[in-house]
């Protein structure tokens, strides 16, 4: 069990839970849906019985059912502004169900006249607002809108760049636990990195993706570092986001594989709640409740609690540690002109490091004794392992009509960080590969970041043109802390590691004592031209940013000042049938700390990226399909120094990704749901010095193909109405260890499973992972940086959703 001091966050947040409806229900006044007046209603795809009861509740309506009539039946709910008539037929379409009116305004359920079980899509009419800016939700697992691409509310079909979204929807049917976990069955992104507990790591078209953004702000992170990366639970989340391939124009610094934005669960009109249970292997358990609704009569104070308290072991001996997440927010008048939401986040993890580093020879290949490590295998010790990171944001999401066609917006978020960290890893294996030497770390550091966004977009025409604009100032500053200690020498024999309970001296902060500012400010300016069927977005951006560093060990300071001009062009077509071809180009940058070999100061990294795809969205199908081709160069990367006498790197090395990516995301029939997604890349160092053995070569730990499929059927008659089966597969294809591309590690495909099960009031889900136990291995950063993908992971999950 946790300690106690570990559950009074979760204790006070169930109470808040608890309190918050009963307040409303005392403030709130019943108001009656006039005749023919339509209502903008936000209710999410599940039981009937539970999309029946938040329909009732938005429209002020009486609906009376008995319960087995709704018994296992499933709505595709209800995301825009209907009348009465046409909500009910978008809410029980498919169910075989009617909705009759009755005395003083109140409805019955009836079953359909044989013959008309389905009502035809004519007699559902309605603007789609639910995913908008302000929430970003979208029923069931086929997201059509995104703000991601553009930052404004833009379909995705009509956007001139590939973009992948992963629902709400999705994230339950997968029982997904982590960002890592969520990104697994995505077009372009490589989430083969170990079972880590620290952090979530993965690559997007070749290249790592450190920069985050919750809500289009950007959360403290430093490249090539994750140790104290700031870390989001899926819990709090409505979906995730994936913008790929080059996109500073919308963002600023940043890598250019692409962008994952991460969309909060936001307060909601109507009333409801949930508790979520879950238990697993590796002695896992998580308790959590997610309650939201309004505070007032009138609906213009909305407020939502979040919080789950978490506890795990680890495949990895002695690994352990607990999460504690609390998220609470408040949206004030959200009907109106003007809406604010307050938003607020807590994250405590307390855990260990299970990310060992393992030598390539032991776990790609045998030893020359014949000889491979255990999956369990710790390197570190547990008396001396220690990973305790505390986290908290605070922010909010403004937003104000000027009128009909004019709007001001502006997010903002302060996010605080701290981190101790004591461990042991190996970087060096003995002649007689029995062996590793080990350093001993202690780290601490703390992050301080502001991130602040202004935009105003405007509708206007101009002939026979119409115009979505945006301008807008995006202002960052973060303050980095880092403190590091290492000790070396501390041998482990692999095969007998008594040495993991041997006293370890913690080492002083003697390597590095560094304070970093880094202050960037951007403006950018974005027309998107609507002409009949063609789409054409052309953006540009200018971004000045001031680094300085300090280190306190050397007494030294140093001053980096970067400026950069990003700019993206978009050209797109929208045929009748529903294929809309696209083309565009891109550019972004990456500002580096630090000197060169030679002792300058080092230019910002610029990227270049076309992109070409085709995008099809079918009338008579819930679904989207997509193929994108690309070609995207990396400039100025660093490489080795050519002179041997000198130590450090120079920029003059050039990284070349190029590829297709093929995804399908669609409701096939009511019961059968479909992920799928192939990649083929082609990422080489085409660029370096006469020193760097990498030239022509593939980076480490990237492999040229990806591939994913997951399909989803629930049973829409008979007694066992609303249980659910889901399968899936990930092929991972074959990388490098070293950057000479000798030391290959084998590709593997994992299979996952779920089974769920539906009930007017209860949601069952019993998935398993890496189904059938496959050991693997999941990537070597180099020959002695190997580390072992996740073994089998059962959790069965239970919720209670009003």
């Amino acid at each position: 069990m946790p300690p106690a001091f570990t559950l009074r966050p979760l204790s006070l947040a169930v109470a808040l839970g608890a309190l918050l409806p009963l307040a409303a229900s005392l403030l709130h006044a019943p108001l009656v849906m006039a005749q023919g007046q339509t209502v903008a209603f936000n209710v999410a795809a599940g039981p009937l019985a539970q999309a029946l009861y938040s329909f009732g509740h938005q429209a002020n309506l009486l609906i009376s059912f008995a319960p087995a009539q709704v018994e296992g039946r499933a709505s595709p709910g209800l995301q825009g502004t209907y009348g009465v008539e046409q909500g009910f037929a978008q809410l029980l379409a498919g169910s075989g169900l009617q909705a009759v009116p009755g005395a003083n305004g109140s409805y019955t359920l009836q079953a359909l006249p044989e013959g008309n079980l389905v009502l035809p899509t004519s007699s559902i009419s309605g603007t789609a607002v639910g995913e908008g800016y302000a929430d970003d939700s979208a029923p069931g697992l086929v997201a059509k809108r995104s703000s991601v691409g553009t930052k404004t509310d833009t379909p995705l079909h009509e956007t001139a760049q590939a973009i992948s979204v992963i629902t709400r929807d999705q994230l339950d049917a997968r029982n997904v636990a982590s960002l890592n976990d969520a990104l697994h069955y995505t077009a372009g992104v490589n989430t083969s990195y170990s079972n880590d507990t620290r952090n979530d790591a993965f690559n997007i078209r070749g290249f790592s993706s450190d920069f985050f953004y919750l809500d289009g702000t950007r959360l403290p992170a430093v490249s090539g570092r994750g140790l104290d990366q700031f870390r989001v639970d899926p819990y709090q989340l409505e979906r995730i986001e994936v913008l790929k391939g080059v996109s500073s124009v919308m963002y600023g610094l940043g890598e250019p594989g692409g962008v994952v934005n991460m969309v909060s669960k936001l307060p909601t009109a109507e009333a409801r709640g949930q508790v979520d249970a879950q238990l697993g292997n590796h002695d896992r358990y998580q308790l959590g409740t997610d309650v939201s609704g309004p505070l007032d009569a009138e609906g213009n104070v909305l407020y939502r609690v979040i919080a789950q308290q978490t506890g795990s072991h680890n495949q990895v001996d002695y690994v352990k540690g607990t999460r504690t997440l609390l998220a609470p927010s408040l949206t004030f008048n959200p009907q109106g002109d003007t809406r604010l939401t307050l938003m607020a986040s807590y994250l405590h993890d307390d855990t260990m490091d299970s990310n060992n580093f393992l030598p390539y020879y032991g776990t790609v290949k045998r030893t020359a004794l014949g000889q491979r490590l255990s999956t369990h295998l710790a390197t570190s010790n547990p008396g001396y392992e220690n990973y305790d990171k505390e986290q908290f944001s605070l922010g909010y999401l403004l937003e104000h009509d000027l009128n009909d066609n004019w709007t001001l917006r502006q997010n903002l978020r302060y996010a605080h960080l701290t981190l101790d960290n004591q461990a042991l890893f190996g970087y060096a294996l003995s002649g007689d590969q029995q062996s590793i030497a080990r350093a001993a770390m202690n780290l601490q550091s703390s992050f301080n970041d502001v991130d602040l966004d202004n935009q105003l977009q405007g509708h206007f025409s101009t002939g026979a043109l119409a115009h979505t604009f945006l301008a807008g100032l995006n202002y960052t500053n973060q303050n980095f802390y880092d403190s590091e200690g290492y000790g070396y020498g501390y041998l482990l024999n692999l095969y007998n590691p008594t040495a993991l309970h041997d006293a370890v001296a913690k080492p002083s902060f003697n390597d590095t004592q560094t304070h970093q500012v880094q202050r960037q400010t951007g403006v950018y300016l974005q027309d998107q031209i609507a002409l009949e069927r063609w789409r054409l977005t052309v953006s540009g951006r200018q971004d000045w940013v001031n680094t300085r560093t300090l280190d306190n060990l050397a007494d030294t300071r140093s001053h980096a000042s970067d400026s950069a001009f990003s700019g993206r062009l978009g050209l797109l077509y929208l045929f009748d049938n529903g294929l809309a071809p696209y083309l565009s180009y891109a550019t972004s940058f990456q500002p580096l700390i630090g000197t060169d070999a030679y002792g300058s100061p080092y230019t910002p990294l610029k990227s270049k990226q076309w992109e070409a795809g085709l995008k099809y969205q079918p009338k008579a199908l819930n679904a989207t399909f997509s193929a994108a081709v690309f070609d995207l160069r990396q400039q100025d990367a660093l490489t080795e120094v050519p002179d041997t006498d000198l130590n450090g790197s120079i920029q003059a090395g050039e990284i070349r990704s190029r590829g297709l990516e093929l995804e399908a995301t669609a409701q096939l029939t009511p019961a059968l749901k479909l992920l799928a997604a192939y990649t083929l890349q082609d990422v080489e160092v085409t660029k370096g010095s006469a020193a760097d053995a990498s030239t022509g070569q593939r980076p480490t730990a990237i492999p040229r193909q990806l591939a994913s499929l997951w399909l989803d059927y629930t049973l829409q008659g008979g007694p066992l109405r609303g249980l659910g089966f889901g399968a899936g597969a990930q092929y991972v294809g074959s990388t490098y260890a070293d950057t000479a591309n000798t030391l290959k590690v084998d590709g593997f495909t994992v299979a996952d499973a779920a089974l769920h099960y539906d009930l007017p009031a209860w949601r069952f889900v019993l998935s398993a992972n890496n189904l059938f136990d496959q050991q693997y291995v999941a990537r070597c950063g180099s020959a002695t940086r190997c580390q072992y993908g996740e073994r089998r992971e059962v959790l069965l999950s239970a919720r209670y959703a009003w």
